[in-house]
């Protein structure tokens, strides 16, 4: 066989080994799925300052901090999760929660471990800092085909990336509370729980934000005690602070705690390379 289609080869193996090449997909499935199906607004400046930004960051900070390009698909990541998430007016407010993002991974860090998910930090600080952004949870909607597709291409990731127990502790912890609070003590009914559960964005940040490898704990019953403070956090920014994208909030300020969690439970630390083992 010739050189190149050996390296071709070599080259196509290598990225079905990785998760991060499966993420991709899912994310811009769902990305094309809200606009063309959701109808969300779609502002092609804000979309393209994003990914721009976010990829000649990590280039970038590629160069200057000596690590691989590999990064590349990480940065490509996190930009699509931002804009799926990210909402704003002003193209200039993309670029700051797309370079905030990316250079987090590389300033705020401990014993060698980002602290923060990079989208997270991004649209935690963006919005705060600037006022010009926010999250829309409601533009996910409650569609039973995209919340069994988020479900369902989430599992798939996250078995194969060992954080199946981070999102379904978050998403049952948070369920049982909503369940617990307006259920149980409030007296509502039911389909009421029901609907505040079925929501795309509630489904999709407990698959694809809240376990996120590198930022999770390393350890199997620290990332358990993570999830049920991220879910806990998140039921009472929601129910009783009137939060918009609680969960999101919830998780910036839960991953502060990561490198205690890591210090006192050791194990060994998620690498992305080769992380799907089929």
């Amino acid at each position: 066989m010739p050189y190149y289609k050996n390296y071709f080869k070599d080259f196509l193996d290598e990225q079905l080994t990785d998760a991060r090449f499966y993420q991709i997909v899912y994310l811009s499935i769902f990305f094309i799925y809200g606009v063309h199906t959701l109808h969300w607004d779609f502002n092609l400046l804000i979309v393209g300052a994003i990914i721009v930004t976010a990829i000649t960051t990590q280039i970038l900070s590629c160069f200057v901090f000596h690590k691989s390009f590999d990064a590349i698909k990480s940065a490509t990541i996190t930009a699509l999760g931002l804009s799926i998430l990210l909402k704003t007016q002003y193209w200039q407010v993309a670029v700051l929660a797309a370079f905030i993002a990316i250079i987090s991974k590389y300033l705020l860090r401990i014993n060698g471990k980002h602290i923060f998910n990079p989208a997270n930090v991004g649209l935690v600080l963006t919005i705060y800092l600037t006022k010009m952004a926010w999250v829309s949870p409601g533009q996910w909607g409650s569609s039973l085909v995209l919340l069994y597709f988020i479900f369902a291409a989430g599992s798939i990731l996250l078995l194969k990336v060992g954080r199946m127990d981070t999102g379904l502790v978050f998403f049952f912890t948070y369920a049982f509370c909503q369940f617990a609070y307006s259920s149980a003590y409030l007296g509502w009914p039911l389909d009421f729980t029901i609907h505040k559960l079925s929501n795309g964005a509630l489904v999709f940040y407990s698959f694809f934000m809240i376990t996120d490898s590198s930022t999770t704990p390393n350890h199997p019953k620290a990332r358990v005690a993570w999830s049920i403070c991220i879910a806990l956090l998140a039921f009472y920014f929601s129910e009783f602070k009137y939060m918009n994208g609680a969960p999101v909030k919830a998780l910036f300020l839960i991953s502060m705690a990561t490198p205690l969690l890591d210090y006192a439970f050791k194990s060994i630390r998620f690498s992305w390379k080769h992380s799907l083992k089929f």
